[in-house]
């Protein structure tokens, strides 16, 4: 139980400490050197502490206990060159202050993802094989800076808005972290010929949310604002809103798996991930650049006046929101060829329900600072003042980024070959399909471009009881140009981010194991 205690002190910590790799959607692309060398093909493996997330029924096979880490080190090398761009009836074309033709880079910083595992052999219940672990099944992290009115020629819009620091400095960002506790049980059910595990797991979330959308000014229309007919058009009929939430919340979720030994040259296994879904709760954070048009004439203190004079530039808010983060879940399948006394070649193939997710819809409630203007009324014969607020339903308005996801089909190919007694070596590739297939909803946040190839390679040193891995990892995405803006929930704001993508990502990973 010392050790278990041990091994608690040690995970809870790493779980916590945020972790930033990306496979199909959010997914992460996994854990350990030895799998990830082998490009994920390792269910039918499942030979070291980081089967507990490919296939937990890989511990009954494993004789000794281990203690085990690793950490990811990783670098997103993204790219948009916006198009962000609407033309009107008579050729001219509106950006609201997107910096379009710029090319423009994700914040650059070395991301990592660590993760830790204890297998333990216990003397009762058939022997049957414990472990403690703790990993991110689901995770991203990308960070943007695409809004520059005066860059983009759009200083008109609100002058004095034009570079203050009240602009939020990410306009595009998504953090998103979904950890796992993981408790595995697994047993041999025929002696060195079938094992099943199962993992129960606790799961939090930590999600940071930030984005920008154009919202349709309520007084485009009205007819007494201007003493200029059809001056109140392009840009201003477009409030920037920049949204920033901050939250999380918990669930669970549950791992199995079963590993059948053929025959001593051929190890089947099949396993089954479902988790549930997470609802995350917070703080949210709202600026509005109130529209400037020229030759607008309104009078003071009226609805009209707070969409089309600046209104002090900007209006701030905050909030409570919640939203339902749906995690998708998964099959999986996979084989291990033992070809020669050392080498060993594995294939295997994940089916994720990409479906079940549809993307993040928030829900606000208890505002502070909504503007408004204080009134006088005549009740029950007594004058009382109170507080009229400017259009509280524009501010107040749930904000969704939908999708519309489709399953995805990954497969792998990994070797693994025993140079000496004291060195292994590790290769693999791998093909994971995008769930964002359909393009037009590309969002700067969730950049899935779609089937990612990947390259892997490594080894792991053998010292004594001590295993000292290092791999090397390249995702190779295809490029996307994305044409036109789409509204696809008829909200009247726009769900998409058309432009020029591309995107790869470089990765290393570090382990240290111990048996014992």
């Amino acid at each position: 139980m010392r050790i278990l205690r041990l091994a608690v002190a040690v995970l809870l910590p790493l779980a916590l400490w945020g972790g930033h790799l990306q496979a199909s959607g959010f997914e992460n692309t996994g854990l350990g050197t030895t799998a990830r060398g082998m490009a994920g093909a390792f269910r039918a493996v499942a030979d070291d502490w980081s089967a507990a997330y490919y296939n937990p029924a890989g511990y009954a096979f494993i004789i000794d206990n281990q203690l085990g880490g690793s950490v990811a080190l990783i670098n997103f090398r993204n790219e948009i060159t916006p198009n962000f761009v609407e033309v009107d009836d008579f050729g001219n074309s509106y950006g609201w202050g997107i910096v379009n033709g710029q090319k423009v880079y994700n914040f650059h910083r070395i991301l990592n993802n660590p993760s830790a595992g204890l297998v333990v052999r216990l003397p009762f219940w058939g022997e049957t094989v414990f472990g403690l672990s703790a990993f991110q099944p689901f995770d991203q992290s990308l960070r943007w800076r695409l809004y520059d009115p005066e860059a983009s020629g759009m200083r008109a819009y609100n002058e004095d808005a034009v570079g203050s620091r009240k602009i939020p400095g990410h306009h595009y960002l998504v953090d998103l972290d979904v950890v796992a506790i993981q408790l595995t049980a697994s047993r041999e059910f025929k002696p060195e010929k079938l094992s099943v595990g199962i993992g129960l797991q606790l799961l939090r979330g930590d999600l940071w949310f930030s984005d920008l959308t154009f919202r349709t000014n309520p007084r485009l229309t009205a007819p007494d604002i201007t003493d200029k007919p059809g001056v109140f058009r392009r840009p201003w009929e477009k409030v920037p809103e920049f949204h920033d939430s901050q939250g999380r919340g918990w669930s669970f979720g549950i791992r199995a798996g079963v590993m059948w030994k053929l025959n001593e040259k051929i190890d089947l296994a099949a396993t089954a991930y479902l988790p549930f879904d997470i609802t995350i709760k917070g703080d949210s954070y709202f600026t509005f650049i109130m529209p400037k048009p020229d030759y607008a004439v309104v009078l003071p203190n009226t609805a009209d006046f707070l969409f089309v004079s600046g209104y002090g530039d900007f209006v701030n808010l905050t909030s409570e929101f919640e939203t339902k983060l749906k995690l998708p879940s998964s099959l999986g399948v996979g084989v291990a060829y033992k070809a020669t006394e050392k080498l060993t070649v594995a294939l295997d193939a994940e089916y994720t329900l990409w479906s079940e997710y549809d993307g993040l819809e928030f829900s606000f409630t208890d505002f502070a600072n909504l503007p408004g203007r204080i009134d006088s009324a005549l009740v029950d014969g007594e004058w009382q003042r109170y507080t009229r607020l400017f259009e509280p339903e524009f501010f107040q308005s749930n904000l969704a980024n939908p999708v519309d996801w489709e399953n995805t089909v990954k497969v792998a190919l990994g070797f693994r070959y025993q140079v000496h007694p004291k060195l292994t070596l590790l290769a693999g590739g791998g093909l994971d399909q995008s769930p964002a297939r359909n393009s037009t909803e590309l969002t700067p946040q969730f950049m899935d471009l779609g089937t990612k190839k990947s390259v892997n390679a490594g080894g792991i040193l053998h010292i004594d009881q001590w295993d000292v891995g290092l791999i090397t990892s390249y995702y190779n995405y295809p490029e996307i140009n994305l044409e036109g803006l789409t509204d696809v929930d008829n909200s009247d704001t726009f769900d998409n981010f058309p432009g020029e993508y591309k995107a790869s990502t470089y990765e290393s990973v570090l382990s240290l194991g111990y048996r014992f």
